[in-house]
């Protein structure tokens, strides 16, 4: 078989510019979907984020820290306290912002016939107890007689 295609990646940095204050740090899982298309979201945790491609005004350098900084003249030269090397760079910008769950056009009045709807509970009276202890009794007797599917508390004054 022969095989002329090549299987190759390419690997492309991009900064990601969030509008609001994150603090990428925090956060213990990171998942980015559809980086290849025009919306990108990034999941951070529980948080969402969509963006969109923008072309910067420069280019966008990555440094990381130097764990073994040399100085050419010890004399005359003095070493800062954090000492960086140049990585990569990259023009290409990735902005950010958080993705807001927005109602669908019509939701308003499913909501509403669905509030108008008779609920199969409706038997269900208030209950006011005198006691804490009381309530924990009453409770704890209900769940045990009808299991957590079936609890509804017996109306005592």
């Amino acid at each position: 078989m022969n095989d002329t295609t090549s299987d190759s990646e390419e690997e492309i940095l991009v900064y990601a510019e969030f509008k609001d204050s994150v603090n990428i740090e925090k956060y213990k899982s990171i998942h980015i979907l559809g980086i290849d298309g025009k919306t990108p979201i990034v999941q951070l945790d529980d948080t969402f984020f969509t963006g969109k491609f923008e072309n910067p005004l420069g280019t966008y350098l990555f440094f990381e820290e130097d764990p073994s900084p040399h100085c050419a003249d010890p004399l005359f030269d003095k070493l800062p306290e954090r000492n960086l090397k140049y990585l990569h760079k990259t023009t290409k910008l990735l902005c950010m912002e958080h993705a807001y769950v927005a109602p669908k056009e019509g939701s308003e009045e499913s909501i509403q016939s669905q509030l108008q709807q008779p609920h199969q509970d409706d038997d269900i009276k208030p209950v006011t107890f005198n006691t804490l202890q009381k309530a924990l009794e009453t409770f704890k007797k209900d769940w045990e007689e009808n299991g957590e599917n079936n609890l509804k508390p017996a109306v005592t004054p």
